[in-house]
């Protein structure tokens, strides 16, 4: 039995030995948000030179998880915001533009000019799986920030989504290292044999 556990416990390191580190989650809930494996990154760009500040939204695709889609609008949150122009997007996916302050609904933007949401549309990104791409978006925003968020109601599955920065439903869950966690079965069942007593 003795012989048995010591092999086991061999096994076991050794197979955490060839076990690649599991890639850890790199949305920060601070900036970031996740639906059907695209996330939806904020980033501060620096100031505008006229009282403003440039906010770069970006839209990685590579994670993909749900069925064919393609997101042709969306809404950004930029909540106590004053003004917001779009003065950037990403090439080769046709020509996005700002139409005005409202929401996004599953038929594309909804313009009721208020609110804190700027709904841009014109263009279109595949979100399908093994599409494989990220996209940045910059606008340039005036006013005192208080918070951020993505709504693009189209597509299937996870990829509808509307959500602030650091909402609790929108946090990515905390992956456990695999191979850390065969490092310590690993370890114990090493020392299982040593805990016998002797018989006198």
């Amino acid at each position: 039995m003795k012989k048995v556990l010591i092999f086991g416990a061999l096994v076991a390191l050794v197979c955490c030995g060839f076990a690649g580190v599991a890639k850890a989650d790199t949305c920060d809930p601070s900036n970031c948000i996740t639906a059907g494996g695209v996330t939806y990154t904020f980033t501060t760009g620096g100031s505008d030179g006229s009282g403003g500040n440039f906010i770069t939204l970006t839209i990685d695709t590579t994670g993909a998880s749900a069925g064919a889609a393609t997101m042709n609008s969306f809404a950004v949150k930029f909540e106590g915001a004053t003004s917001v122009s779009l003065t950037s997007f990403p090439g080769g996916t046709g020509s996005w533009v700002l139409e005005g302050q409202g929401p996004n609904s599953q038929n594309g933007c909804n313009i009721v000019g208020s609110g804190p949401k700027y709904c841009v549309d014109g263009g279109g990104i595949d979100f399908g799986v093994g599409s494989g791409g990220t996209f940045a978006f910059v606008f340039d925003v005036k006013g005192t920030i208080t918070a951020e968020g993505i709504q693009t109601m189209q597509g299937v599955g996870g990829y509808a989504i509307s959500c602030d920065i650091g909402d609790a439903e929108c946090k990515p869950p905390t992956n456990t290292p695999e191979p850390a966690s065969m490092l310590l079965l690993g370890l114990g069942l090493a020392g299982v044999p040593f805990l016998r007593r002797r018989r006198s």
